[in-house]
């Protein structure tokens, strides 16, 4: 569509440009009178003038550099091999399609950077549940609301760019798609986050774990009995002391991860989480 688009838009230049040129040429000669070199200078007139209304009326390109900085890569997204969430992928690689090509029809450098934007987190938003297909049912609302209503203010613009529509209105508009992109910006920004909340979760359950043992090792400074941690951590060192103790290796310590926290018949019963041996 885009393709096609511009093509026409190229034709009507190049007709604008010889009417244009056609136009001065004629004009200086009913002004001046006949020369070898009137002639010469006011066909050449002509000539430039016709170029420089087929420029204008064709447009500058302004993305045409920052396309080249952001290569196709949502048609290369990884599937998960759980139906449901490679449907999801699938569906949101299509929408991303439809964005680069309503991208390349603006010739607006600061809205083409947002859009890519968008792009950028969406892509990582989907080779993150092709990771953890779990994580799909989280982007429903994503999926659902925050890609289509993108489309929709592309497609808007779009359209009134090519329709010819008043300076004035479409600066307006320019401005309305702006905040729109800048939210739109900000909603994929917090569902990525969200998406690592629970990793994140568990990365501080982590290092919560390792320093407690370290001070109990004595290579650290602290006092242990003031210290607050999660319950989580608790479990996994007295879990680890206890295999110290019998004299077990314990070569890695290993917290288990949110996602699966309730779910385990230790922490159902309140008790000691087991470390892999």
């Amino acid at each position: 569509m885009a393709g096609r688009d511009r093509e026409k838009q190229k034709r009507k230049a190049r007709r604008n440009g010889l009417i244009a040129g056609i136009a001065v040429a004629g004009l200086g000669f009913l002004i001046f009178p006949f020369s070898a070199l009137g002639a010469v200078l006011i066909a050449g007139a002509g000539a430039l003038t016709g170029t420089v209304v087929g420029i204008m009326s064709e447009g500058l390109d302004l993305t045409t550099h920052n396309r080249e900085d952001h290569p196709v890569v949502f048609d290369d997204l990884p599937l998960s091999g759980d139906e449901h969430t490679d449907e999801i992928i699938r569906k949101g690689a299509e929408a991303l399609k439809q964005l680069r090509e309503a991208n390349e029809a603006i010739k607006d450098k600061d809205l083409s950077d947002k859009i890519y934007a968008v792009e950028d987190k969406c892509v990582s938003i989907f080779r993150t549940i092709a990771e953890k297909p779990a994580k799909s049912a989280q982007i429903r609302k994503f999926m659902n609301y925050y890609l289509p209503t993108t489309q929709k203010m592309l497609a808007s613009y779009q359209t009134m760019q090519e329709r010819g529509i008043s300076q004035d209105a479409l600066r307006e508009h320019r401005e309305t798609l702006s905040r729109g992109l800048d939210m739109v910006n900000t909603a994929c920004q917090k569902q990525l986050d969200n998406l690592f909340k629970e990793t994140q979760m568990d990365i501080s359950t982590d290092i919560d774990v390792l320093e407690q043992m370290l001070k109990r090792d004595g290579y650290v400074e602290g006092d242990l009995s003031g210290a607050a941690i999660s319950s989580a951590a608790k479990a996994a060192i007295t879990a680890a002391a206890a295999q110290m103790a019998a004299g077990e290796d314990v070569p890695l310590l290993v917290v288990p991860s949110t996602e699966n926290a309730g779910h385990s018949p230790a922490a159902k019963a309140g008790g000691t989480v087991d470390l892999p041996r």
